[in-house]
Order: C-alpha cells, then structure tokens, then sequence
C-alpha cells in the first residue's frame, strides 16, 4: 500500500440518520461538568398594560406645546412588553435593584422605572409602574412619554435604555449624574 497517495473521505449522506440523543447522558452545564437534563419547563407570565389618561391624552391630543411626536401606543407598547425580561434579570442580578411594587413595599412614592430606545424622533423615554397582582401576574401602567434626548430622571432613578431584545443597559441617576449600573 503506497502511503503517499492521501486516503478517500466518505462524503455525508443527505439521507444519514441523525444521532440518537441519550436522554440519561451526562453532559456540562453551567454548574458541572457531568450533569443530567431532568426536565425543562415554560413558565408562563401574565402581563396587564394599561395606558393612564394622563399618557393616552399626550398620545392623542397633545398638550400646551402641541402633538407629542414619536410616541405612539404600538411603539410604546412594544417598548414596555421587551423590557420587562429585562427588569426581571436585572432584579434578580443587580444587588438593591427594585421595580416591582407590592403590598408590603413601606415607600411614600411608587417605583417608576424609565424604558429607553433610539427611535427615528430621538431618545424614546417611558414612565412605567410595574405592580403585583400574584407570582405569575403583574399590571404594567404607562404613566407618561416623551421622545427626547434630554429626559429628566429624579435623583436615584433608574433607566432601562434597549438595544434590541437581548441587549440593554440598566442605568441610575445619582448626584445628578447618570450611571451605568449593568448591561447585558
């Protein structure tokens, strides 16, 4: 056998089998290097947005200063409904971060969270409430919007600023300046 001439490769059939998967395999995860997939399961959430009349009114008619631009339910809506699996990653990643109002929260003012993204019209900026009605239900109002880049936060406010639907930035107002607290 001359071993200079290199060896034939088997082509890859378009009708191979695929692998059979073994479900009791050991396999890496996150946590270990031999670990088995027990079960996967979906949780479902239930989302409630409401729009308050102050927001709704801005929306449709305007105000002194006429029609707002750039701030549309159907934008709005989408904005809200995609930062929520943000707020919730960054709840339960970010030490001291809340949006949630509940019953037992003892604070004088709501939490209100600022949802951000670059639109056509500038810097979209939303004031939302997020609140609790149960572990797999919360009622998200739309207090107001204004699509401009200058949005005034209160000291010790946070922002959620979207890139697309996996990337954001969590940010905080402190002494008046704006900070970075995370992003994914």
């Amino acid at each position: 056998m001359n071993r200079d001439i290199p060896r034939k490769r088997l082509e890859k059939s378009a009708n191979a089998v695929p692998a059979i998967e073994d479900p009791l395999e050991f396999k890496k995860n996150k946590s270990s290097d031999n670990a088995r997939n027990i079960k996967s399961v979906n949780e479902i959430i239930k989302v409630e947005l409401w729009f308050d009349k102050h927001y709704l009114e801005r929306s449709t008619h305007g105000d002194s200063d006429g029609k707002r631009h750039g701030i549309d339910t159907i934008i709005v809506e989408n904005l809200v409904l995609n930062s929520i699996k943000h707020l919730l990653f960054y709840s339960a990643c970010v030490n001291g971060f809340m949006f949630l109002n509940h019953r037992t929260n003892n604070v004088q003012r709501n939490i209100r969270i600022v949802c951000q993204e670059q639109t056509e019209d500038g810097l979209l900026n939303v004031a939302i409430e997020v609140h609790y009605n149960s572990l797999q239900s919360y009622e998200v109002t739309v207090k107001t919007a204004m699509c401009v880049d200058n949005f005034k936060l209160h000291d010790n406010q946070y922002a959620i600023e979207i890139f697309n639907s996996e990337t954001s930035s969590l940010k905080r107002m402190t002494n008046k300046r704006i900070c970075e607290v995370c992003s994914i």
